[in-house]
């Protein structure tokens, strides 16, 4: 150990009588059936296909031969912002955010278990060629959607982290 690991380790105690603990930790097989059960519903357009698709791999680690659960992204909406702009206006960056507001539902009774909208950005180039440019903007794209898909499963974790 170096002499700052030494340092920390009064902390230790401090630490361990926060509340944190580990999301997967304990109840994480629960957690892991919980988001196993999730059906997903996305719009029917190539950007939601793009997004149900990431999300069902994010939420695939034990699946559940019936559905429990039905998330369904509500509105997903793409937003495009130039981000570096010369002296003679032309763009030579783009952000690109990507916005989700989506549901979870309760098969069995149709309750509604949570509602929340999650938003991710992305930044690409602006080339020379514009296929290219195109390009580097679906890469952003995919790359948004897979960030999106990653913050929805840790918020619907959250979510069964806390019923367990």
């Amino acid at each position: 150990m170096r002499r700052r690991d030494w340092l920390l380790l009064p902390l230790l105690p401090a630490l361990a009588g926060c509340g944190l603990r580990p999301l997967y930790g304990g109840a994480g097989h629960a957690v892991a059936e919980e988001l196993g059960a999730i059906e997903v519903v996305a719009p029917k357009t190539p950007l939601g296909w793009l997004l149900a698709d990431r999300l069902v791999g994010e939420l695939a680690a034990v699946v559940a031969d019936v559905p429990r659960y039905r998330l369904e992204i509500l509105r997903l909406r793409r937003r495009r912002d130039a981000l570096a702009v010369q002296l003679d206006d032309s763009v030579t960056r783009y952000e690109l955010t990507l916005i989700a507001e989506f549901q979870l539902t309760r098969l069995a009774d149709g309750a509604r278990l949570l509602r929340a909208d999650l938003r991710r950005v992305a930044s690409y180039n602006v080339l020379r060629q514009p296929w290219a440019t195109r390009a580097a903007e679906r890469d952003a794209e995919r790359r948004a959607a897979g960030e999106l898909a990653r913050a929805i499963r840790n918020r619907l974790a959250l979510y069964f982290a806390r019923q367990v």
